[in-house]
């Protein structure tokens, strides 16, 4: 990726976006050798399979496969029909309407219809369902209208440009009402779609297992053929030691693994045995939330001597060799990019311990800086999925001791990390947010998702939440593009943040297995995967 480029909105970028996945290429329908298993190895434990409680990546990954939208964004970066087989935005820009297929059923036999999808969206804005990632997409929700039985509409309090895009994302997907109203708690482990594959079995902390769909007669928005998945099934394995993965794959136990640490990827590269394939997140990078409410973060010169403290080209050249870019904003380049954003905040611990000493934090005799008598500490919470910290966070932690603040590790599981991100109960975490419009920006710093998913920045400014709204109105790409630019810039100015690292998704496969695509999001469809033999 070249340093700088002309800037360009993600309704332009997205060919970009998809031109840079590797993608195998699909074998003819006629040779294709269907049966298998196939067995991938990922970095952790998903925190549940619903799509509209998870607010986590590897969610998606897991069900890409298993439930549908009714939108689809195509390898063009076009929105098509998958479970909707047309739709009409009303001219104010609050409502849409869907015209829905007649030939798809659940997993359990259940006819997909307008009653299916109003259940949906309105389980999402239910205020005794805790939603993830699904409830920021849905903000606006002003209901569903069942006009016919494949008819639905789909209204807004206000006009929402993001929709559309969001309705193709993960966290929108469909799932049975039956299942969910019969099933209780077994829909965080067992979800029933309408998708290629359908969830059979779920070992916490070990596997979970997608078998084939043999009713799925359809053809996949990502395929060039009609009728269920060529694999018997695919088995997901939880495996959160980096180098256990990778050892995974290279004697075969696993076919395909996710998350290669930046060490082992020269040697993945090089072993004619196996292959493996990058494309760029969309969304926001991985980047460290400051919460601007605790002390001293609530100071925002310390805030901006820690963007400047922050070594980002040592943590490409230590931490994420082959594996990321470097990031400069809320959003990665490929979502947003800007020569004005690349300006900002270069490494420079010079600059860093000026503003800190400006801040009245003066140099002490351990290396760590007092005021009043109290030391520089802040505490970072980090998530450990059972390996320790990842590495990213050691760098920040040696980064900032040189310029003499001191990083407290708060290193612990997901659920209680992600209580002590709602209560605003630390420095805030380093994360990574997967979204497909610059709405993103939204759940991240919109003074109503404080408490909430992912609003752990603690911020609440007035003028940020009219800009924020203001892109949720704007339809037009240019003002939109202007808009979030705007926000950009703001959040860099008031240092809300430290973008690290514009992630790349990187899965590693045995040579064997062909056929795996990636859609819009960078999570594996695998319908027409084969395992050759």
């Amino acid at each position: 990726m070249p340093t700088e480029r002309s800037p360009r909105f993600v309704d332009i970028v997205v060919a970009a976006l998809l031109i840079l996945t590797v993608a195998c290429p699909l074998a003819p329908a006629a040779l294709a050798q269907t049966g298998g298993t196939l067995v991938i190895g990922l970095d952790q434990e998903p925190p549940t399979l619903d799509p509209h409680a998870s607010p986590s990546a590897v969610t998606y990954q897991i069900i890409a496969s298993v439930t549908e939208n009714l939108l689809y964004r195509a390898p063009d970066g076009k929105l098509v029909p998958w479970l909707a087989e047309s739709w009409q935005s009303a001219r104010d820009g609050r409502s849409v309407t869907f015209k829905l297929r007649r030939d798809v059923k659940f997993h359990d036999g259940t006819p997909f219809n307008a009653e299916a999808v109003k259940f949906n969206f309105d389980r999402i804005v239910d205020p005794k369902f805790k939603a993830g990632g699904a409830r920021a997409a849905l903000t606006t929700y002003a209901g569903s209208k069942v006009l016919d039985e494949h008819t639905v509409q789909v209204s807004f309090e206000t006009p929402y440009a993001p929709f559309l895009n969001l309705v193709a994302s993960g966290p929108l997907s469909i799932v049975s009402p039956k299942a969910v109203r019969e099933t209780g708690d077994q829909v965080h482990t067992r979800p029933v779609g309408t998708g290629p594959f359908m969830v059979t079995e779920y070992v916490a902390k070990d596997h979970a297992t997608i078998a084939r769909n043999p009713a799925y007669t359809r053809k996949a928005p990502w395929s060039d053929r009609s009728g269920p998945a060529y694999l018997d099934s695919i088995v997901w394995k939880f495996v959160p030691e980096a180098g256990t993965r990778v050892t995974t794959l290279e004697s075969g136990e696993t076919q395909a693994i996710y998350q290669i640490p930046a060490q082992s990827l020269p040697r993945l590269e090089k072993n004619t045995g196996l292959r493996v394939e990058k494309t760029p997140w969309p969304g926001a990078p991985r980047i460290w939330l400051l919460n601007t409410t605790k002390p001293p973060l609530d100071d925002v010169r310390v805030r901006r001597a820690i963007n400047y403290a922050v070594d980002k080209d040592a943590l490409l050249a230590t931490v994420a060799r082959g594996i990321a870019l470097k990031a400069f904003a809320p959003l990665t380049a490929v979502m947003l990019d800007d020569p004005a954003l690349r300006q900002a905040y270069p490494f420079d611990a010079a600059k860093a311990g000026a503003l800190l000493a400006e801040a009245g934090w003066q140099p002490g005799s351990d290396g760590i800086r007092t005021k009043g008598g109290q030391r520089l500490e802040i505490v970072l919470n980090a998530i450990d999925y059972g390996g320790g910290p990842e590495p990213t966070v050691l760098l920040i932690q040696s980064s900032l001791r040189d310029v003499g603040i001191d990083v407290k590790l708060k290193a612990q599981a997901r659920p209680p990390w992600y209580e002590d991100n709602y209560r605003c109960a630390t420095h805030g975490p380093v994360m990574f947010l997967r979204s497909i419009d610059p709405d993103g920006l939204f759940s991240l710093f919109h003074s109503s998702f404080v408490g909430g998913n992912f609003n752990w920045s603690c911020v609440k400014d007035a003028k940020l939440d009219q800009l924020l709204e203001q892109g949720r109105r704007e339809f037009d790409p240019a003002k939109r593009r202007a808009v979030y630019l705007a926000i950009e810039k703001l959040a860099i100015e008031e240092a809300l943040t430290v973008p690290l690292l514009d992630d790349l998704s990187v899965w590693a496969y045995r040579a064997n297995v062909q056929g795996a695509k990636y859609n819009f999001n960078a999570y594996p469809v695998l319908s027409d995967v084969t395992i050759r033999r």
